[in-house]
């Protein structure tokens, strides 16, 4: 095992021994710069959820939790997603082993128990593009889920995060079916900060660096400009159990031992992840005393390399029998998956005027995020010794422009306990999906093809990439507008309502509304309520995507091409077998909440829910057999044999509740303690389904479309309970963290086997962070050790498992798949 801590310690001497010197000339700096107390002021302001601004989260009227910065870095966590599953109980986050799977897009977070996508994900307010593909693996929610990759945003540009639990898409637009995270950016003048963390699993890999730097400068007219920085790389981590089965049978020339091949144990889990930088600069400029000047923007990159299943040499297939592929790989091959991830966002707008008298904003957000994927350890034998092997499989781009013109005003009205909120707007967004093919060495025949057991097949197995068949270019335009009001209709009455109605060029219109209230019955205690409706489009990722890929198999009538194809939704081969064009998912949601405030430091909330989804959006499993033989029958698709698609087959009902308890206790010369409790529990269920019905006439079932893993996947593969526990005490030098999450039992389904149907027992995780401050020898300079999963708590392993069982634990697994995870941070503020 590496000794991290000790390694940690190593850096940590030359990182502060760099940021000593530095810190004498920058203190001299800042002693002539003035505090900027609205920067503490405004963490307390609620901007998500309410046209108002609202001084505390206990008085908004719908749920919504707010995260510091110091709170997510305390997590442990070098990436977002990952903190804020560990600081919510109501936001949910695979955390298990993918390979080359999950190189190609981290899963996003999830709330109440929903997919991914069903979460509207905003920066500063403002609606933030998603990623270019989507989850493909077999994850809790279904899959298909298209949504914004988090870890391209760089922590230390975040000044607090807001987690809206309710229905909003009548406020925010589409995708605000469970709610809506709305990520601050910082807005300093002066100051800044630099940290390092370093750590790894005591298992002995997955070490990861991370730096993280902001700085604030001052503009003219009190105006700021905040850049941050995030640099890091994370080797990959494994817990896959030997490899036990027979490699070589005497055919190859390798000089490998069984016992001491380098392939016993797979290199297969989390991901590398290497060239990491993501970059934010945010903009906040008066220029007269009722207008300013607003922008932000952000880059990201990264490179992931994700070995996947390994092939060794006795493999009875057509490529690894083939005398090409044994020369190249005698001892077999983990082919890569080599994914690169670049990202790019701005955002500029303008602000005229108050509340009183009127404020108009007006803004355009421009984003992209591409994905490129190339194939490693891999070879075409068809091209004979000129194979390469590496090879380009394409790319996914998505492009997203969103501009809009609000305006807000308060108007007094005599019978009202308080001004009239009104706020309204128009918009326009313009969204773009492109795929590009890759090289056509992936997918097509060379000179040297012969379909035999010696030469092998005309186009690699697994996955083929892009063909030129498969790049396309697809766009729509959306057209909006919406009305928001909100009022006090008595003293302690607060009521609101608000409509959107959006045109979609590919499938229609749509309108919502959300009616809510808030009745405070005494100073102690309130009840708050919503009923809303809502919608989510479908992705053009998930209406554009094709995929392809091929294997040479014999038949009676000779060696044909088998192809596996995922279709695009509502094209010629998808209607074929009964598919049809994408619809909006709509959604109808009811939520009653409580909010008891019982001591000054003390509170509790609990608020309940209901959320009816109409045309769920999934990707089918893949089909076989007759139905898709008959269908594809005398028809230019005769070859394909094995297909997916993406589906509105599906409605379903999710039920819940959510708990919040905090209490503060001033242990005068002893310090703070802060203990906070938080329980959600869903229960989801499949309400309606619906057959298939070909163009022949023969019905497909649904249960061949979403089998028996993928309604799991719906209804039982998350733990219906989370269950949070922290504890923060604090002095002035000194803090420990502690945090402790439960996760209840989980149900996979298998889609054939029952005997392979699995119940997972409750899993606890424990963390630990200490924390020293170390301002007596340079202000501003704190230390921090901690640990993740400190007991090193495991799922339990999985039977329905890959190969052979060496793949241990299910996709699904919420945490503790690689172990503890033990890390040191060294940080310096100015």
């Amino acid at each position: 095992m590496r000794t991290y801590f000790s390694q940690f310690i190593l850096h940590s001497s030359i990182f502060a021994l760099s940021t000593l010197t530095a810190s004498i000339t920058l203190a001299n700096d800042q002693k002539n710069l003035p505090e900027k107390e609205d920067a503490i002021t405004l963490q307390s302001v609620v901007v998500t959820g309410s046209r108002r601004a609202i001084s505390n989260s206990l008085d908004a009227p719908a749920p919504v939790d707010i995260l510091t910065a110091k709170e997510l870095q305390e997590t442990g966590a070098t990436d977002l997603a990952a903190a804020l599953t560990r600081l919510s109980p109501s936001v949910t986050l695979p955390n298990s082993p993918a390979g080359g799977f999950g190189a190609s897009v981290p899963p996003s977070i999830a709330l109440r128990g929903l997919s991914a996508d069903q979460t509207l994900i905003l920066i500063n307010g403002k609606r933030r593009h998603t990623s270019a593909y989507f989850t493909r693996q077999a994850y809790a929610g279904g899959r298909g889920a298209a949504v914004t990759d988090l870890s391209l945003i760089p922590v230390s540009a975040i000044e607090r995060i807001e987690i809206l639990r309710d229905g909003a898409a009548a406020q925010y637009g589409s995708d605000a079916i469970a709610g809506v995270v709305n990520i601050i950016l910082k807005s300093r003048d002066h100051g800044g900060g630099v940290s390092y963390q370093t750590g790894g699993y005591t298992q002995g890999d997955g070490e990861q660096h991370k730096v993280n730097l902001w700085k604030g400068f001052a503009l003219p007219n009190d105006g700021a400009l905040t850049v941050a920085l995030d640099l890091g790389k994370r080797e990959a981590a494994s817990n896959t159990a030997p490899d036990t089965r027979t490699f070589y049978d005497g055919s190859t020339k390798a000089q490998y031992t069984e016992q001491n091949t380098p392939y016993r144990t797979w290199k297969f889990g989390s991901p590398e992840q290497k060239d990491q930088i993501n970059v934010t600069a945010n903009l906040d400029l008066p220029l007269t005393d009722d207008v300013a000047l607003y922008g932000f923007s952000s880059y990201g990159h990264r490179k992931t390399i994700g070995e996947n299943f390994y092939e060794p040499p006795t493999t009875k297939t057509l490529l690894n029998q083939s005398s090409y592929f044994k020369e190249r790989y005698p001892d077999g091959r983990s082919p890569l998956s080599l994914v690169t991830v670049d990202d790019f966002a701005t955002t500029v707008g303008v602000k005229k005027g108050e509340q009183k008298s009127g404020k108009y904003d007006l803004y355009a957000t421009y984003g992209q995020n591409k994905v490129s994927t190339e194939q490693g350890n891999g070879i075409n034998p068809s091209y004979g010794p000129n194979s390469p092997s590496n090879y380009d499989l394409g790319e996914n781009i998505f492009s997203q422009l969103n501009t809009g013109l609000d305006y807000s005003r308060d108007i007094a009205i005599d019978w009202l306990a308080s001004p009239l909120t009104l706020s309204t707007g128009v918009l326009y967004r313009w969204e773009q999906y492109k795929q590009n093919a890759g090289d056509p060495i992936a997918y097509t025949r060379g000179p040297y093809f012969n379909p035999s057991t010696t030469l092998g097949v005309g186009v690699p197995g697994i996955y083929a990439g892009i063909t030129d068949q498969d790049q396309r270019k697809i766009s729509r335009d959306v057209y909006g507008v919406y009305l928001d009001l909100e009022a006090d209709i008595i003293k302690d009455l607060n009521v609101g309502a608000a409509v959107r109605s959006e045109k979609y060029s590919d499938f229609g219109s749509t309108t919502n509304g959300k009616l809510f209230a808030k009745y405070d019955v005494s100073p102690k205690f309130t009840v708050r309520g919503s009923v809303n409706t809502g919608y989510r489009a479908p992705s053009l990722a998930q209406q554009g995507y094709s995929a392809y890929s091929v294997q040479t198999v014999q038949t009676p009538s000779g060696w044909q091409d088998v192809q596996q194809r995922t279709l695009v939704a509502g094209s010629e081969a998808a209607l074929l077998i009964g598919g049809t064009a994408l619809k909006p998912e709509k959604s109808t949601n009811y939520s009653l909440g409580f909010v008891w405030k019982p001591l000054v430091n003390t509170s509790a909330t609990l608020d309940l829910y209901q959320i009816d989804i109409k045309n769920r959006i999934l990707l089918s499993d893949n089909i076989t057999g007759s139905v898709i033989t008959n269908a594809f029958a005398n028809t230019p698709y005769s070859n394909i044999a094995n297909v997916a698609f993406f589906n509105n087959l599906l409605d379903t009902r999710t039920q819940g509740l959510e708990l919040a308890l905090k209490h503060d206790l001033n242990l005068e010369q002893y310090g703070k303690l802060n203990l906070n409790l938080g329980l959600a529990y869903n229960k989801n269920e499949i309400t309606e389904t619906r057959d298939s019905i070909t163009a022949k006439g023969e019905r497909i079932p649904v249960s061949s479309i979403a089998g028996r893993n993928t309604q799991s996947l719906i209804e039982s593969a998350a733990p219906k309970t989370k269950l949070t526990l922290g504890a923060l005490w604090s002095n002035q030098a000194w803090s420990v963290n502690t945090a402790v999450r439960r996760y209840d039992k989980w149900t996979t389904l298998n889609n054939t086997n029952t005997a392979l149907d699995q119940t997972f027992d409750p899993q606890w995780i424990a963390d630990l962070d200490i924390g020293y401050k170390a301002d007596a020898f340079v202000k501003g300079l704190k230390f921090n050790l901690g640990a993740i999963n400190l007991f090193n708590s495991h799922p339990d392993q999985a039977k329905d498992s890959s190969v052979g069982n060496i793949v241990k634990y299910s996709f699904n697994a919420p945490e503790g798949a690689f172990g503890t995870y033990l890390y040191g941070r060294v940080s310096y503020e100015f």
